[in-house]
């Protein structure tokens, strides 16, 4: 038995009428049953019901761009394709996260399925309407610091809230370790971050690590921070702006951490760096070094599969679990990546087991 679907939007009760017998077809409404085919039906058959989701990016550039496709390609491979059986309505905040307030009530946000928030401004942005509306189910991904946001307790565990999904970054621990693999003899370290809340958390983690860790007692890291430029453009102004911060610390420094924050995953800052510095940047994100942005090496979680991750925690409450039998994660996949140009120009020694990574 074939099943047919129609699509409208804003249509009086007489063209719905009307388009029975054209076909008529809409871009972002799907109706998945006719009365007029009930009867021919076999008996107690019925459609699978469209699923709604609202897609919530901070901005429209990377890391979401690769993040969130991912997270649908996933909801695809799991069965909820768009135009089917899944309305997804998406927008970004381009990082003014009022907006998300007017998203919320524009849209009608209680009445998706599932609310999907891209990046730390979008996950602040939301924090307040997830309390104010427990019924609703959100799902975050790419923030840097999720509990210190107060959207779950912590990783592996229930949920005590109406929201889970998956953090950002590489732990701290981790981006240092790899330093030390690489270059040994590095003990100074200039991170030029963003004021935002991203890198407030991060900043913390790394002055913490350093006080309480006797593996990193001698590594020194001075910071400067840029005014945290709005906008989706903004970052890569905030990138300018570092300049002076990169000529005052190049000659302090063995080497840069780019900051985990958007300007830090913004191609403009490893550009600009590259340009004003003549140290070794460490990355955020593959393309930094992978695709010759300018970093010499980088330890980078993987924007796909951080997509792929928040994509099944959105099938299975889709398909009906409850948000507390799916906990928060971090990244299930972590890379490395080397501009092998600039590894020689510098004399760094990569280690082979890194190399067939």
């Amino acid at each position: 038995m074939a099943k047919v679907f129609l699509r409208f939007e804003g249509r009086t009760e007489q063209s719905i009428i009307a388009m029975i017998g054209g076909m008529y077809m809409s871009a972002r409404r799907t109706i998945i049953a006719l009365p007029l085919l009930l009867a021919c039906l076999p008996f107690g058959a019925s459609a699978a019901p469209v699923r709604r989701l609202l897609v919530v990016d901070t901005q429209r550039t990377e890391p979401y761009i690769t993040i969130t496709g991912a997270m649908l390609d996933s909801l695809a491979g799991y069965g909820f394709v768009v135009g089917r059986n899944l309305e997804v309505e998406r927008y970004s905040l381009s990082q003014f996260e009022g907006a998300a307030t007017h998203i919320w009530e524009l849209k009608h946000g209680a009445s998706f399925d599932v609310v999907y928030i891209a990046g730390t401004i979008a996950a602040q942005a939301f924090v307040k309407i997830a309390a104010e509306h427990p019924n609703s189910r959100f799902v975050f991904a790419s923030v840097t610091d999720p509990v210190g946001l107060g959207l779950v307790d912590g990783f592996g565990m229930a949920p005590t809230r109406n929201i889970t999904g998956v953090s950002f970054p590489v732990p701290v621990k981790d981006r240092l370790r790899f330093v030390r693999r690489l270059m040994p003899r590095a003990r100074t370290i200039g991170l030029i971050h963003g004021d935002m809340p991203q890198s407030v958390s991060y900043r913390a983690w790394l002055e913490k690590l350093l006080a309480s860790e006797p593996e990193f007692k001698d590594l020194k890291i001075i910071y400067r921070s840029v005014k945290f430029v709005r906008g989706d453009n903004g970052t890569q102004r905030m990138a300018m702006q570092s300049v002076p911060l990169i000529e005052e610390l190049n000659s302090q420094v063995d080497l840069f951490l780019a900051p985990n924050d958007q300007m830090g995953i913004n191609p403009e800052f490893a550009r600009t760096m590259a340009k004003h510095a003549n140290k070794p940047l460490v990355g955020i994100i593959e393309p930094d070094a992978g695709a010759g942005w300018g970093a010499t090496m980088c330890i980078y979680p993987s924007l796909p599969g951080m997509g792929q991750q928040a994509g099944k925690m959105i099938a299975r409450l889709l398909a009906g679990e409850p948000i507390a039998a799916i906990p928060a994660e971090t990244p299930a996949r972590i890379g490395v990546a080397f501009d092998f140009k600039l590894i020689k120009h510098f004399g760094i020694t990569v280690p082979s087991d890194m190399i067939t990574k």
